[in-house]
């Protein structure tokens, strides 16, 4: 069940994105040129979304608008706050773009796309044909989703570390049969609807194997075999991760309770 596209990317990056924020507001301009460029797709296809697929969509004024909205989402996103950076950063360029619609139509203000430029910035800007052609012009993808579940991802590594495993071993382990998912499922729903439960499982870092056998169609060996799926899909369901939480409903429908 678990095998999302974007988890080679999270293997090869060991820094969660807190951590890659938090240097680059402490003055790193490499990392921040680094992190802007990775980000170019993304950033892209949410000015697509609002304005369209227009030609010579990287030179247009609402990309360089985007890119200033994207780096001042760096600045503005607090560390300790639980939003995910992805959708943080996604209503920022909205809302910029929106300001500067208003601002075009009312006063016919522009602002030049040679405000965000490679001198600017010091990072270097893609061909602009093929940039276009690879991350604007591929029906198939969605790279803001993409960013999204590799954020997601990071950010329930962290949490199932506590208990001692990590993604690559819950991508190993989980159950390969749709009922014994379903059940699995089923199972960890249990725990976060029963205070008592939640709170055991959190307090003790483990699963409540006798008191969940009493609530589900499962016997502790089959518990215990899954405890990793299990525990995963309990941080899933209880977060705010909904790429993720998404990715489960639509892929089993309704049959999570």
């Amino acid at each position: 069940m678990l095998s999302f596209r974007s988890y080679n990317l999270l293997r090869h990056e060991k820094d969660s994105f807190v951590e890659i924020i938090k240097r680059i507001k402490e003055g790193d301009v490499l990392l921040r040129n680094k992190f802007i460029d990775d980000f170019k797709p993304f950033i892209l296809k949410c000015v697509s979304q609002l304005v369209g697929q227009k030609s010579n969509l990287a030179q247009s004024d609402e990309y360089s608008i985007a890119l200033i909205a994207f780096n001042e989402a760096i600045e503005t996103y607090d560390l300790n706050k639980k939003a995910m950076f992805v959708s943080f950063s996604k209503q920022v360029i909205k809302r910029r773009l929106i300001d500067y619609f208003r601002s075009t139509n009312k006063n016919n203000v522009t602002v030049p796309f040679s405000y965000f430029n490679d001198s600017n910035t010091g990072v270097n800007e893609y061909n602009t044909g093929s940039f276009e052609e690879k991350y604007l012009c591929d029906k198939n993808s969605d790279y803001s989703i993409d960013f999204e579940v590799r954020e997601e991802l990071k950010n329930l590594e962290s949490k199932i570390c506590e208990y001692k495993f990590n993604i690559e071993d819950l991508i190993e382990c989980s159950p390969k049969h749709r009922d014994t998912i379903v059940l699995c499922l089923n199972a960890a729903k249990t725990v976060i609807d029963n205070e008592f439960l939640y709170k055991k499982f959190i307090q003790k870092k483990v699963l409540p194997y006798d008191e969940l056998t009493k609530h589900v169609n499962l016997c502790r060996r089959t518990l215990e075999k899954n405890r990793k799926f299990i525990i995963a899909m309990i941080f899933i369901l209880k977060s705010d991760l909904e790429v993720l939480k998404k990715y489960i409903y639509d892929t089993l429908g309704g049959e999570v309770l």
